[in-house]
Order: structure tokens, then sequence, then C-alpha cells
């Protein structure tokens, strides 16, 4: 060894209080707190989990979880229990002896504990035993900065099985760190009856509350209206390009996704009901006050992992699928989130990239999670058709005449497509002639413009020494006025060239910038200066370079429109990545767009501007969207003109991808 040199290892020394820290972060409220306790009877192969609440109204009573699971012995509670991260779960596929698939992680059951009260007293017996193991914390002990971890210590003892009959655990958490209200019990009685999957039998797996103070709560809550809904639909979708579709109990149609893509969230099952709120429509269901409040805890669509429900999707005001902003544009067709009660079906075996937050509030935003949005879209679609074919039978009647597909069309295999309303159609239909139109007209002015360069440097030949200065300077001035031209129609050429590339991929900070140069010539004419900053120096996104730059002429040439007459000009883009997205804003130096008709502006042949096609915009979203994108109006208080923020999935380099897993 090197005289003066020492060596050796280190270990890190956790300090208590990030216990409490961890499970801060990993458990939000006290009903996130429960369930995840209730997941944990699952996981322990319980037919029946029991929850009783006592004098909980105000802090400090006591909350026992029972189950009649396969329990644990001492050297589970030291060496399993007590090591958060470890798991006594053998086999890659993660299943219990009951072979359900296992829903905790992390565990997260000892900070659940932590957040509900002050102190907790374990009992678990195991299956054949006839002891029953004892252990109690006080986590306050825990919140300390001048302790580690190991230093706190926890008493334990092994003692003649009394407390549990046969096997199972309970714990008993005290001191509760808050009072409970009745809007609190009533989020865990609706949580816990929605928990498991309504028409799956789990290993008769049963939730049982109690109360004292809110006994009216404790029975759970049942789907009794679902088979009374006057719309339905049942969807398969099989992981790659098909798409199975039953309406109203009706026989089965697969239909083929259009792209070459599949998506890849991964196989998905989804039932979806939808109700009219008419109060004759409630009516024919039920009492209409009993089915309006049952609506009000149901509707939205739930995701279910393995039969149990991944929270918050479903919760009242919960609408993660917009739906709301949906119908908002086209309000005769579109179905709000407070008129379906969904549920759809996802495994951790076969949708893998499905995966939680680390705070146990919903899956990951990837492109997984996109592609599953854009896949409800379009069963949504399809039970919003056949709603209308009852609602409004003349309009079915004129597009079968018209040749548009219905839903109720079977056969084997049927292309996926949209039905657009007939004035819709009219404004798309005017705007794409409008477009082929301007293509045509600047290819045959390529030549004639060509052809004027050639007359005039055959002119300027002519008077050369012999003309006056302000013949020359005529000739100069129509010299560039053709320049002008040429960059005008070179302009709309490269927009829309005659092979569309194939590549798909593109750079999004050099897309951005070769489209400011093809836009230079209307932006030199209009006195408007356009800057763009680029945070990072390679992103890319999945789209055409051709409809990449399609879409940022459309939002050059909304502002374009709106700073006409004003004193300061401008159109600035950012580029900056967001995660798993590349985020671009649009901001621009007009008089703004106000925020009763940001949810408007998108429509088509919506506008605010007298005389406006009000197509532009529509055009700009779909575009978005189809490559499984977000755009929307910025109001933040910052900006004081329009600002618009478009979110496009990153495409990551394979090497990168690997590297992060």
């Amino acid at each position: 060894m090197t005289p003066g040199v020492r060596s050796g290892t280190i270990a890190f020394s956790p300090r208590a209080r990030l216990l409490k820290l961890i499970g801060a972060e990993l458990i939000s409220d006290d009903v996130v707190a429960v369930t995840e306790l209730v997941k944990n009877a699952y996981d322990a192969d319980a037919s029946r989990v029991t929850i009783s609440f006592r004098s909980v109204a105000v802090p400090g009573g006591e909350i026992a979880i029972a189950d009649d699971g396969s329990g644990m012995d001492l050297d589970t509670i030291l060496g399993v229990w007590m090591e958060p991260g470890a798991t006594s779960r053998n086999g890659t596929l993660r299943r219990t002896g009951r072979r359900r698939r296992v829903l905790g992680e992390k565990g997260v059951g000892r900070f659940a504990c932590d957040k509900l009260g002050r102190c907790l007293e374990l009992i678990s017996r195991r299956a054949g035993s006839d002891v029953e193991v004892s252990a109690v914390f006080d986590w306050d002990r825990f919140d300390t900065t001048s302790s580690v971890l190991a230093d706190i210590r926890n008493d334990w003892e092994v003692r003649p099985a009394s407390a549990i009959d046969r096997h199972g655990t309970v714990l008993r958490i005290s001191g509760l760190r808050v009072a409970w209200t009745e809007r609190t019990f009533r989020r865990l009685a609706t949580r816990l009856s929605r928990l498991c999957l309504p028409f799956q039998e789990l290993d008769d797996f049963t939730i049982v509350l109690k109360s004292d103070e809110f006994p009216h709560y404790a029975g759970e809550l049942r789907p009794e209206f679902l088979e009374q809904a006057p719309y339905r639909i049942e969807a398969a979708f099989d992981g790659d390009l098909d798409l199975q579709i039953s309406l109203n109990g009706g026989s089965a149609t697969t239909e083929r996704w259009p792209e070459a893509r599949p998506p890849c969230c991964g196989p998905v099952r989804a039932r979806i009901f939808a109700f009219d709120l008419e109060t004759e429509s409630l009516a024919r269901i039920g009492p209409r006050a009993d089915v309006r409040a049952w609506l009000r805890e149901w509707s939205g669509i739930s995701v279910y992992r393995d039969g149990f429900r991944v929270w918050p999707y479903g919760e009242p005001h919960d609408d993660w699928l917009r739906l709301d902003q949906r119908r908002v544009n086209n309000p005769v067709e579109r179905l709000s989130n407070n008129q379906v009660v969904g549920f759809m079906e996802i495994s951790r075996d076969r949708n893998p990239d499905l995966r939680d937050q680390t705070n146990r509030e919903g899956l990951l935003h990837n492109e997984a999670f996109a592609d599953l949005r854009r896949l409800l879209y379009v069963v949504l679609e399809r039970l919003e058709a056949a709603r209308q074919a009852v609602r409004h039978p003349a309009s079915a009647m004129r597009d079968r005449a018209l040749g548009r597909r219905s839903t109720r069309t079977s056969g084997s295999h049927v292309p996926i497509s949209s039905r657009i309303p007939p004035r819709h159609l009219e404004g798309w239909s005017e705007l794409a002639a409008a477009g082929q139109a301007a293509v045509l007209v600047s290819r045959a002015l390529r030549p004639l413009v060509t052809n004027i360069r050639e007359h005039v440097a055959h002119l300027r030949g002519a008077v050369n020494g012999n003309g006056t200065h302000a013949s020359t300077r005529a000739l100069d001035r129509l010299d560039g006025l053709v320049a002008d031209l040429s960059d005008h129609v070179e302009s709309v050429v490269e927009l829309h060239p005659d092979i569309v590339t194939s590549r798909r991929t593109i750079d999004v900070g050099a897309e951005l910038e070769r489209a400011r140069l093809l836009l230079r010539p209307l932006l030199d004419a209009a006195g408007v200066r356009m800057d763009v900053s680029i945070a990072a120096r390679l992103l890319r996104a999945e789209i055409r370079a051709e409809t990449f730059h399609h879409l940022v002429c459309i939002l050059a040439r909304n502002s374009l429109e709106w700073l006409r007459g004003r004193r300061r000009r401008k159109i600035r883009i950012t580029v900056r990545p967001r995660g798993d997205w590349c985020e671009i804003i649009v901001v621009d130096t007009g008089p703004g767009i106000r925020s009763y008709m940001a949810s408007r502006i998108f429509e088509p042949m919506f506008s605010s501007r007298d005389g406006g096609r009000g197509m532009g915009l529509a055009v700009a979203r779909a575009i978005v969207e189809l490559h499984r994108g977000h755009i929307n109006v910025v109001h933040d208080g910052r900006r004081s003109g329009a600002a618009f923020r478009i979110l496009l999935p990153r495409k990551r380099a394979r090497a990168t991808i690997a590297g992060t897993k």
C-alpha cells in the first residue's frame, strides 16, 4: 500500500426519519392508506377483510383491519415485514398460494399504517399454528434526526393464540392523526365498493366496512343500474391490430386498426355503459333521484389491473379522458364524463408498460398510456354512433343513404373510421380543395416566374450603358419583386412536395428552423419577427417533416391574422423536453384568446374573427392528436398574447431506452 493512503468500505446509515419521508411520498391521504392495507389482505390470500372504525370523528380514534389470510410467524415479521422493500413472494410471476396476482409493492403497508395513526399493534397467526405473534410500533419515535433506523427498537412477543381464530392478521391503528368526516368516509365506502371489478369473482374476496359513527355508509354500493343502461359496448383489443366490438349485447364484429404500428399499450378489455340525463330517460331506469345519486358516485371510466382498481381513474370529477372538453366541441354527439360508467381491464403480465406512478396515483404518462387513451376514444366513438342511431334515426338513415358505415354493420373485418357531421365535412372538404388549388397554382406559377426573370435579364442587357438612372432603379425594383414572388411560390411548393417522405422521425429543432425559413417571405411581408428557442440539443418526434411544417404554418398564420395593426409584431416558439414529451410553446404579441373561448377555438368552423373559416386550429388539433399528442391554449397570466402548448411523444434512441431500463 502506498504510504499515507488508507482505504476501506462505507455503508449508508439512514436516519429513522427517512421512513416517514418515504411514506409521505407514497401515500397521499388516509383513503389511499386504507385501500393499500386492503390490498395487502388480498395478497395474504384472505377471503374476508373487515375494517372497523371506532370514535374516528375526532383525532385519536382507532381503525382495526382484520383478515383471515395466511398470517405471519415470527420469522416472517422479523425477516420480511421489518424490511421494507423485501418480499416473501416466490416466482417471477409474483403469485400467491391461491394463484392470485400480487398487488402490493415496495412495503407500502408499513407506510400506510404510519399515515393513519401514531401507534400500531400488529397481531398475526400462521395457519396451523397454535401461537400468535404481536408487535407494537410507535411511529412518532421515527420522527427524529438524531437516530438512525437501527436505533429505533420495537417490542414483540409470541404468545398462545387468543385474538385470532385459526389464522390471519389484525392491524390495530390508534391515535389517528386526523378526524374522519362524513365526506371522507363516503369516499372510502365508494372506493372500496369499486375496488374489485364488478364482473369478476376474485376468489370470494369480501370487504366489510363497520363504523359506530357512520353506519349508513358502511353498506357496499352496488352497480344495480348498470344492466338498465340504454347503451352499452364491450370491446376487446388483442394487442396487435384487431379490435372486437359488441354493441348492446349484439354479436361481435372485428375491426382492423388502420395504422401499421399497433397501439403499444397491450391487450385491453373495456365495458362501457352510457346514459341519457333527461328526466324522462332516467325515470325509465329507476327513481330519478336514486339514479342521479348513483351516477354521481359511479360515473367515469375506471381502470382495473388484475381485477383490482387503479386509483384515481373513474373517481368523481376525475375526467382523465377529457370527455367533457371533447363534448364541448360537439355537444350533440359526444358523451360527457357524467354520462358514462366504464370498466377497463389490464394486467401486469400482459400490459407491462402501463406502470404505476411512485405515489400510487395513476399510471405513468408514457407512450403506452397515450395509446390507451387513443384506443378508448375509438371505442367511445362506436358507442356514440350507436346512441345517435337511436336518438336521431333520421340522421342514421341519411348516413346509410350516403354510404357511410354504421356501427351496427356486421362482418369479419371492417375499417375504423369516424362519423363527421355534414356541416363539418363541408368545412374540411372546402379546406382540402383550397389547399390542392394553392398547390396547383403555385406549380403553374413556377415556369412563369422563371420566364419573367429571363425577360428582366434580357431587358437589363438591352439598356445596359444606354439607360437612365431611373430605368436602372426600376429594373432593380422589378428584380426584387420577382425574387419575392419566387420565394412565396417556392414556400408553398416546399410545403406540399411531389413525393411524401417515408421518414417519420424528425429532429424537432432542425425542422422548426426549416419551417421558419419557409415562412420567412410571409413573415417579412407582414413585418413579423419569429424567434425560436431550443432547450435541448436533440429532440426527436415521430411525425413526417411535411406534416410538422403544416402544423407550424397553421399556428403562424393564426398569429399573423391577429398581429395586423399591432405595434409589436412578434412570434416566439420554445421547444424543450418534458419527460416523455416534446413540449412546443407558440406565443405571439396579439390580443390573446379570452378564457371562455379557449375550449371552442379548436372546434371546426368556429372563428372569433369576422370572415374566418374556423378550420385552421381544427386541422392543427387533428394533426397533433393523430400523432398521439395534445394541444391546448395556455392561460397562466405570464403571457399577454395567444399561447398554445403542443405535446408530442418523444422518440428516444434505442441505446438511450435500453440504458434507462
